[in-house]
Parts: C-alpha cells; structure tokens; sequence
C-alpha cells in the first residue's frame, strides 16, 4: 500500500491542484462573466437573442445557480471522467512496461497486488471528488456569500458513481495492456465512442455525461435511482472482471 501511495501522490497531487486552479479561475468572476455576456448584448442585441439564452444569464446573476451550472454542470462534472481515467490508466500498465510486476508477485498475492492497487487510486479519486464538491461551500463561506447547499451532496453522489465507472473501464485496459499509452487512448476513445452515440434517442443511457453533470437535478427531477445503481453494479462487475484477467494473465 505504502508503495502505490507514494507512486500515486505526484499525479493525484498535480490532479488536485489544476482542478483548484480550474476553481479559482471561475468562482471570483461571477460579475466579470454576467457583465461580459451582458455587454454582448449590448453591443449587439440580435446575437444575444440568437446565441445567448437572456434567462439564463440572469439566472448567473444568483450565486448558487451559478456555482452549481458553471462548476458542477460545466467544468468539473466534464473532468470528472478524464480525473479517473488519469489516475487508473498506469496502475498495472506501468508495472508491465516496466518489468516491475514479475518483483511485486514475489512477495505477494495477486489478489493483495490487485487490492492495493486498486483500493489506493480509488481511494485517491473519492478524496478528488469529495473535496472538490465541498469546495463550492468553503469558498462561500469564507468570502460570506449565501449558498444553498442542499444539492451538494447529489452533485457529489452523480460524481463519484460516474467517476468509478471511468475509473473500473480504465483499470481493465490497464490490466489488459502491457505499456501505458494504449490503455489511455482506449479509455478515452470508450468515453468519446459512448459519448456520442447516447446522442441517439435509444442509446441515451450510455451517455454518462448527462448523469455525472446533474442534468436531472437542474431539471428539477428526483434522482435516477435506477441509472445509479446500474452504473454501481456495471462498475462492481468491471472491477471483478479486471480482477479474473489479472488473475490469469501470464507474467
């Protein structure tokens, strides 16, 4: 355990700290962004009315609306899968490409080997999230302005389910591949691939992204219990998948 901490540490880490600065950069400029959208239509009332939703903007003007639309909906939900994807993709790969995995299974099981590493990038993605979806109540709190928090916890649940399901897609490519390019770019392109395929009408459910960017909360739904627990189970089976193959792979 102590040894996929500490390789683990500098990408979580450097994970961590772009998301903060990715905070940072949106939540002061709340008036910056309304007064910027507003200018545009005054400069030009037909490409407000054409391109930029009146409503909308006015809704930016509300704190929690635009914490929850501009952080949750829009750049920290989009990063959410590529978070997992970046901290899953080297675990075993790495290992393989290495020559190192050949030592590690000297000294221990492959079901301990799997455990650790397994438990200690997911441990690190939980922490991720978890911080980042509070991160929203701090800063309101320091800087004193009122946020209603009540969907905080929703945002964050939308979060870690879709997150895990990223995080047991990668870990198989990881596992599967013996170099750590190609278990990325399969990752990726799965996300791509399902992405753009729940844009047809009968294939919405593959489309992650409308779950894990909270579309049925803005919506004013309940929670999709039912797609919730799919994605749980889904992620569940992966990661017992992963587990068999690298149980059985040849080293």
């Amino acid at each position: 355990m102590r040894k996929e901490l500490y390789d683990m540490r500098i990408r979580a880490l450097a994970l961590f700290f772009l998301m903060l600065a990715l905070f940072f950069a949106i939540a002061p400029f709340q008036d910056y962004a309304v007064g910027t959208l507003r200018s545009l239509e005054g400069s030009s009332g037909e490409f407000m009315g054409k391109y930029i939703d009146r409503e909308y903007v006015e809704q930016l003007t509300n704190w929690s609306f635009y914490m929850y639309s501009q952080w949750f909906g829009k750049n920290f939900g989009q990063l959410v899968p590529i978070i997992a994807i970046v901290l899953a993709f080297p675990l075993f790969s790495r290992e393989s490409e290495n020559g190192t995995l050949e030592f590690l299974l000297v000294r221990q099981s492959r079901l301990r080997v799997f455990m650790n590493k397994s438990f200690t990038g997911l441990l690190a993605l939980v922490s991720i999230i978890v911080i980042l979806s509070f991160l929203p109540i701090l800063y309101s709190f320091v800087t004193g302005k009122e946020f209603v928090n009540e969907y905080v916890p929703q945002f964050m649940i939308f979060a870690l389910v879709g997150g895990l399901l990223w995080y047991s897609v990668t870990l198989i490519f990881s596992v599967v591949f013996n170099d750590q390019v190609k278990p990325i770019l399969a990752s990726l392109g799965a996300l791509v691939l399902t992405t753009v395929l729940g844009l047809l009408r009968p294939l919405r459910y593959l489309n992650t992204y409308r779950y894990i960017l909270g579309v049925d909360i803005f919506s004013g739904g309940d929670m999709d219990i039912l797609y919730t627990v799919s994605l749980l189970l889904v992620s569940g089976f992966l990661l017992f998948i992963s587990y068999e193959i690298f149980n059985h792979k040849e080293i």
